[in-house]
């Protein structure tokens, strides 16, 4: 089996957006705190708590995040973000360019991506290291991409940069286009560049918590079984 981890590593500190809350993980007990309680060999055990944004690392968006009546995470079935999956690269563009719809069918007609109903799309926008510098001014993907996702019914997109809209596009076009009808959103996916082929089978399960308006998770690529 051949595995590509697409999934940001945590860590104390981590902060995924400007506006999100930093990642928090402290010691809630130590080996060398509880040791005294157990009989040799053992040495005791280690516990740890975390606090973080749903929105932190690599996560997927509720309908939720922007629907009051939306799904809530626990809500979306298992499978939502499980399935054949593809890799779309427009990361030849400029930074200060939006990802538009005919970057996206360029690419697919040269590649010869063979997108079904019910598949996932993963876009590549940034060539450079992620959260590095310019990360964040890395424009996403235009309105014309989410017409474009919803016209070929995929069950789920995924990108490399932290916000699947522009940044400073407040009407976000493609949140509501996509998670109005159920179609998730996944952000924050790294290693795209180390995939070797551009199609595959796509893992990244939510947890399982009641009230979430998104929930990080653990992507993988599966390039074979």
């Amino acid at each position: 089996m051949k595995i590509v981890d697409l999934s940001v590593l945590l860590y104390d500190g981590l902060t995924s957006f400007p506006s999100h809350p930093k990642v928090v993980i402290m010691d809630h007990v130590t080996h060398d705190f509880s040791k005294p309680r157990y009989v040799a060999p053992c040495e005791g055990y280690a516990s740890k708590i975390f606090m973080m944004s749903d929105h932190g690392g690599t996560h997927v968006d509720a309908p939720y995040h922007f629907f009051k009546d939306g799904l809530t995470i626990e809500q979306i079935p298992i499978d939502a973000t499980m399935g054949n999956a593809h890799v779309v690269d427009v990361s030849f563009k400029d930074p200060s360019e939006p990802v538009t719809r005919e970057m996206i069918e360029k690419v697919v007609e040269e590649k010869g991506l063979d997108i079904k109903e019910g598949d996932i799309v993963l876009f590549r926008c940034w060539p450079g290291e992620w959260n590095g510098p310019g990360f964040h001014d890395c424009k996403a993907l235009a309105a014309s991409v989410g017409e474009w996702v919803v016209e070929k019914k995929l069950k789920a997109i995924g990108l490399d940069l932290a916000n699947a809209d522009i940044n400073d596009n407040m009407k976000r076009d493609v949140h509501l286009a996509l998670l109005s009808r159920n179609i998730l959103i996944i952000e924050n996916v790294v290693n795209l560049d180390k995939l070797s082929k551009n199609s595959f089978y796509f893992m990244g399960t939510p947890l399982n918590m009641k009230g979430l308006s998104g929930s990080p998770i653990r992507a993988i690529a599966i390039e074979e079984w």
